[in-house]
């Protein structure tokens, strides 16, 4: 019976046998770890990363070999450069870095299983393979750890700088498309990952910067591509961030979706969004024209003094963004076409939304009674209320006046006169 001395120096020894074995057999070993991996994760039977792979293990191997036959410091051993440029090589082509960390676990895994086969052909003394065992995984487990925080930290360095360099390139390129300058359109294609030869509906989706603390931008990109999948997109979209709490999207849709299905989508999302959308349009010319439909409608919402979740769309504000731009002579003619109407409180909100429902229905008392839920008397009765106010007819001047209520029910209070009960009124109408 051995010694606990000579247990050791049998492990010690076994260990050089080892590292002698795992030179002599390094390509079998190398070939074995790499089936592992192409066998149980998907990535890594790309060619390009299987043929990292294939280099990384191989001199990762060689390190192994060294730290068992010499017994270097482990926790002073780097990764060696091809596993530092295959991290790198990940992150360039968007494999996660858990799919990195778990192809590592399988190596070392691999590795270590074909020690135990070997030692156990080597050796007869169960003692001493157990020691050898506990050898192997004490020189190696500050290599491996050593190596794993070297190649996540090369990893997300890279994917970052990636990120950023995709993201100023794709905003260039979107930028070119906007104004007209793009040329090369299979190559703007190319670098966008978007097809631009289909039907785009642009969009800007914004929270308020309170909204955004757990990665606003991240929420929204999120929630733009979840958008495109529940209107049935052709594709995912094409996403552009703009600030920590902004981005502008397009979504290629098919001609027959339902835009009405945006805003309850949107209200049912986990942070209160404002939403301006465009009109769809096909091809070059149509990614650029819906996208400053978006604009304007955005120019509507920011301008609004509404509160709460709100879905814009363009094909409804078109007029109301061309006054946008001018706010105070705005301002100055919806208070003189309305006088009195234009005050924010309750009962001259009423006023407002009995006109503006009465004049979008051709001046129907029977349709505007159904459409508010009121008795057709008690129309009539409103509707002459108001015209007392506004000093005329309301078939006088009805253009002037529907715009100036479409006005008041998009930017509600930024239009009107405060008044005493503001707080509690509809600010809309």
């Amino acid at each position: 019976m051995r010694s606990s001395g000579e247990a050791a120096l049998g492990a010690r020894e076994l260990v050089v046998a080892l590292a002698s074995a795992m030179e002599a057999q390094s390509e079998q070993l190398a070939a074995r770890v790499i089936d592992r991996l192409t066998s149980e994760i998907e990535e890594a039977r790309d060619p390009l990363i299987a043929t990292m792979q294939v280099a990384t293990t191989v001199e990762s191997l060689a390190s192994i070999r060294q730290i068992l036959q010499h017994r270097i410091e482990a926790g002073r051993t780097d990764a060696p450069a091809t596993a530092i440029e295959y991290a790198r090589q990940l992150a360039q082509r968007g494999v996660s870095l858990a799919a990195m960390e778990r192809a590592n676990r399988l190596s070392t895994d691999t590795v270590m299983r074909w020690c135990l086969e070997q030692m156990e052909l080597l050796s007869d003394d169960a003692a001493v393979v157990a020691q050898a065992a506990l050898l192997i995984m004490t020189d190696t487990a500050g290599y491996g750890d050593r190596v794993a925080h070297q190649l996540a930290a090369a990893y997300e360095t890279e994917r970052a700088l990636w990120l950023r360099r995709g993201s100023i390139s794709r905003e260039a390129c979107i930028g070119q498309l906007l104004t007209g300058r793009a040329t090369d359109l299979p190559a703007a294609e190319l670098t966008l990952g978007y097809r631009l030869a289909q039907r785009h509906l642009a969009l800007a989706v914004w929270t308020e910067r309170a909204e955004s603390r757990d990665g606003g931008t991240s929420f929204l990109e999120r929630s733009v591509g979840a958008l495109a999948e529940r209107l049935g997109c052709n594709g995912p979209p094409l996403v552009l961030p703009r600030a920590d709490n902004e981005v502008w999207a397009w979504l290629p849709v098919g001609p027959s979706v339902d835009l009405s299905a945006i805003g309850p989508i949107v209200s049912a999302w986990e942070h209160p969004v404002t939403l301006a959308v465009g009109v769809p349009a096909e091809g070059v010319a149509g990614f650029r024209r819906t996208h400053e439909q978006a604009m304007s409608a955005q120019l509507v919402a920011q301008n609004s003094a509404r509160r709460g979740p709100l879905v814009v769309s363009s094909a409804d504000v078109g007029a109301i963004a061309l006054m946008c731009a001018d706010m105070p002579a705005t301002v100055r003619w919806v208070r003189d076409i309305l006088g009195p109407l234009s005050v924010d409180d309750a009962a001259s909100y009423r006023l407002r939304q009995t006109i503006r429902v009465f004049l979008a229905n051709g001046a129907s008392y029977t349709a505007t009674a159904e459409q508010l839920n009121m008795h057709k008397n008690s129309v009539v009765y409103r509707l002459r209320k108001a015209e007392d106010q506004l000093g005329h007819k309301l078939r006088d001047g009805h253009l002037d006046l529907e715009i100036a209520l479409a006005l008041c029910h998009w930017l509600g209070a930024a239009v009107l006169e405060a008044g005493p009960d503001s707080a509690a009124s509809s600010t809309g109408g």
